[in-house]
Parts: C-alpha cells; sequence; structure tokens
C-alpha cells in the first residue's frame, strides 16, 4: 500500500520542490509521511468543502495548488481560518501536499504555464523569464564489477546522467580500493579485521538537485556493500533554466479582440477584463498563471504583443499600455485552471 512519502516523491519527480520559490511552501504541510495513502483527492486548495470531500470518500491524502499555511503563525488560535482548515485535516487524519510554484517551475513541458500556453493555442513555447536555473551537482560511487551494471542502471533509471538532449552519460575508470571490515561490520566481500583489496570500478554522473534524493536512493538499494563509498560534489555548471511565465506564438496573426474573446471562452473567465495596446493584430503571446503584473517587463522586451495572466492593476495596465503591451486579465484562478 502506498503511502504519503511516495505520493509526495511521485509529485517531486514531476514537479521538483526545489525548484519552488524560496518564499513558497511545498511538499507534505500537513501530517505524517508515513501514513498510508491508498486513497488521493487532487483539489485547488484545502477549504471546508475539500475536507468534506475527502472525509466522504476515505482520501487520507489531499493534493493542492495554493498551500495551506502560508505565513508563519504566531499561535494556533481556531479563530484563523487557515488555523482551522488545518485543524480539521489533523482531527480527520488527512495528509495535505502542496505543490504551488513547484509546479509553476516545473521542466518546461509539465508546468503549468506550459498547460495555460497550450489552452490558448500558443506553439514554439519557452520560458519567458527564468526564475533560477537548476542546481548541478556531480555523484560519484564506487563499485565492485559484480554490482557496476546494477548500479549504473539503477542511477540512470532514477534520473542521473541526463545532459542536454542525450541520457545515460557516465564515466568509468578503473581503480584498486581497499578497506578492512571492524567488529560489527557485514562486509559483502572481506573478513572482520583483514584487509581487502578489490579491483573496483569509479563511476561518474551529473545529476540535477530535484533527482539527488532519488539517485542516492536507488544508489544504496542497487549496490550490495553495506557501506557505499560515494562523493557528491556541488557545481558551478549551469543547469535548465526555469520560470512560471512563458512566451509563444499563434498559429497565424490574430485580431486582438476576437483572441480575447476566445481566451474568455476556452478559460471560462468570469469577468474579463482587456487593456488594448492600439494595435489591432497580435501574434506573439506570453502567459503566466496566477498574478502576472511582475511580467509586464519581460514581456514587453521579448517583443510579446499582448500577456495573458490576472490581478492587474489600474497602474499596470497604464505601464503596459504606454509601451505597447496589451493585457488580457481572466482572473488568478482561471488562469490556474489548465487541465
Amino acid at each position: 500500500m502506498p503511502i504519503v512519502y511516495d505520493i509526495a516523491g511521485l509529485l517531486g519527480s514531476v514537479y521538483p520542490f526545489s525548484r519552488a520559490e524560496k518564499w513558497d511552501k511545498v511538499g507534505l504541510l500537513i501530517g505524517d509521511e508515513n501514513a498510508s495513502a491508498n486513497r488521493v483527492l487532487v483539489a485547488h486548495e484545502i477549504t471546508d468543502a475539500t475536507i468534506d470531500e475527502a472525509q466522504k470518500i476515505g482520501a487520507h491524502c489531499v493534493v493542492v495548488y495554493h498551500p495551506p499555511l502560508f505565513r508563519a503563525l504566531e499561535n494556533l488560535d481556531f479563530a484563523n481560518h487557515s488555523v482551522r482548515l488545518a485543524s480539521r485535516c489533523i482531527a480527520a487524519n488527512i495528509n495535505v501536499i502542496a505543490v504551488h510554484t513547484a509546479l509553476d517551475n516545473a521542466p518546461l513541458g509539465h508546468a503549468l504555464g506550459d498547460k495555460l500556453a497550450a489552452q490558448i493555442g500558443l506553439t514554439d513555447v519557452r520560458v519567458l523569464d527564468s526564475s533560477a536555473r537548476e542546481t548541478l551537482f556531480k555523484l560519484i560511487v564506487y563499485v565492485g564489477d559484480e554490482d557496476f551494471e546494477k548500479v549504473r542502471d539503477a542511477l540512470w533509471e532514477a534520473g542521473a546522467g541526463a545532459i542536454g538532449h542525450y541520457d545515460e552519460a557516465s564515466f568509468r575508470s578503473r581503480g584498486s580500493g581497499t578497506f578492512r571490515p571492524l567488529e560489527g561490520a557485514m562486509p559483502t566481500v572481506g573478513t572482520i579485521g583483514e584487509r581487502e583489496n578489490v579491483e573496483e570500478s569509479k563511476m561518474e554522473f551529473l545529476v540535477p538537485q530535484a533527482k539527488l534524493d532519488a539517485c542516492l536512493r536507488a544508489m544504496k538499494a542497487a549496490h550490495t556493500y553495506e557501506e557505499v563509498a560515494h562523493d557528491i560534489f556541488k557545481l558551478e555548471n549551469k543547469g535548465a533554466e526555469f520560470g512560471a511565465a512563458r512566451l509563444g506564438t499563434l498559429e497565424s496573426s490574430t485580431r486582438f479582440e476576437t483572441f480575447a474573446r476566445d481566451v474568455e471562452n476556452i478559460l471560462e473567465a468570469p469577468n474579463l477584463r482587456v487593456v488594448s495596446s492600439g494595435e489591432s493584430e497580435i501574434l506573439r503571446v506570453a502567459c503566466v498563471p496566477g498574478s502576472g503584473a511582475s511580467y509586464i517587463d519581460a514581456a514587453r522586451k521579448s517583443g510579446a504583443d499582448v500577456l495573458v495572466s490576472g490581478d492587474f492593476k489600474h497602474h499596470d495596465a497604464l505601464q503596459a499600455q504606454a509601451h505597447g503591451l496589451a493585457l488580457i486579465d481572466v482572473t488568478h484562478v482561471a488562469t490556474e485552471r489548465a487541465a
């Protein structure tokens, strides 16, 4: 039976929690990672209705987009809405995992912004403005000949050895290793109290931060040594860039008014607001889930004709219009409905 730890690990492998913004709260926020998770409910956020539904269907794990506990708590006063909801989850043994900006900053093709871009018909999609780059590590492991292929393949399967458009990359060098098992050891090779010399391979892999924990677990599970000799080095190499916003193009130039109505219908926007740039035709489109005002300057510099997002304020509209950038505000929630 799967446990909460398994669900969080699966989510983290697709939407790396290490990519979440520093101010965000993601991962397991309420509960016990060792609790059973035989049924999982997926929701936009924790509300009373969400908790009621989880109890109704017997789901003891809920995966949400928005974190239910966002700001630091000074007390556990149930008059606080977030505290009250958290207390309900605890009382009902409901474990809560949030993805939020880990989903926003997921690898290209898996992020919420990619889904939004696909919904509104964009092609040639790329990251509009990167938040950061993936941190890379060099993982080195020493292994005997009998375990070489098993450990190597396990690491590849866990995500080690991906470089650009290539995978299953590694480097192997041969050498001789020495060790002496001490009292209490259970050596796969060798005898207690006697020095052992073995022919081994030194294997080197490039590993992104998001895959490091999974690679270490896979390495240790595949290796037969009681103590696995390995090294981890943080690298200066630049990993893949990531960010929440996307930039793409329409299949053909379209009248702004027509595109705005199409977006309204596709995203089921309850209250569409638009700011025209004065140009009747658009082709290059930027989009970002949630609140997009902070991306106005990046969208303008990218050559976008319009930015689709939510929560634009009066002065945001004036700024965009002054620089020839149209805005389509479909509300915060409508941009996060991408499926």
